[in-house]
């Protein structure tokens, strides 16, 4: 009966996004559907053993970080090239297969990479010491923007405001959440600064261009009055 259940779930149909805004069904014929509630379980119990094999805790060889089907092996210089191979030949065996084009070994106090959302680099603090750097990356921060300019098109204006700030709050406060470390203060004070001058510019907008914007909605008053939720602000190093 679980069997029978496991495989309903790997074979349900996938739903598939046309150029144009058309969707489709679609068979699916390998692998676990995305977005399936079956899908990060099975895909743990699949990759268990190779979790196993790459970390190396007591020693801190390396380690490997991932999540579904992204994944970071932490190791020592020059051991990079050889960890790929090992993880290529690994996955083959079990046929699966890495993507090339985002795959990719480098030195990280050299350059800086991307997991999850988060950039990583080394840098020096204040006190002259190195530490790892994390942030949100320029590409996370553009998504998020792009989703907040949406929710104050021009034609939204019809709107109710409070209507406005309840779509917006849940986005920014998700955000903020998922994002929620200390070196990532000075990406919050923008995000605020940013969703500020969205809402000023869509009231502005909504009550007919009037004189004088930022002093009738300035930031403190959307931030309390109008109930416009504000990411909090960490200090860092």
């Amino acid at each position: 009966m679980i069997l029978k259940l496991i495989k309903g779930w790997l074979r349900a149909p996938i739903l598939d996004e046309e150029e144009g805004g058309g969707r489709r069904m679609k068979t699916n014929l390998c692998g676990t559907p995305q977005g399936a509630v079956i899908s990060p379980l099975l895909a743990n119990i699949y990759l268990h053993p190779l979790d196993e094999g790459v970390n190396d805790p007591s020693q801190q060889k390396r380690q490997m970080i991932w999540y579904a089907d992204d994944l970071v092996i932490l190791c020592r210089p020059g051991e990079g090239a050889e960890m790929k191979e090992r993880l290529s030949r690994w996955l083959k065996s079990r046929g699966l297969s890495l993507n090339e084009n985002k795959t990719r070994v480098l030195n990280s106090r050299e350059s800086v990479f991307e997991f999850l959302g988060f950039s990583f680099r080394w840098q020096q603090s204040k006190k002259g010491t190195q530490y790892v750097h994390v942030e949100p990356s320029t590409a996370a921060k553009q998504a998020l923007g792009d989703r907040l300019r949406e929710l104050t098109r021009r034609h939204t204006t019809w709107k109710g405001t409070n209507r406005i700030v309840r779509e917006i709050n849940p986005v920014t406060r998700g955000w903020s959440n998922y994002f929620a470390l200390h070196h990532c203060w000075r990406s919050f004070g923008q995000i605020n600064q940013f969703v500020a001058r969205r809402l000023r510019r869509w009231l502005w907008r909504k009550h007919g261009n009037p004189t004088g914007k930022h002093e009738k909605w300035p930031n403190h008053k959307l931030f309390t009055a109008y109930g416009l939720y504000e990411m909090p602000r960490y200090s860092d190093r």
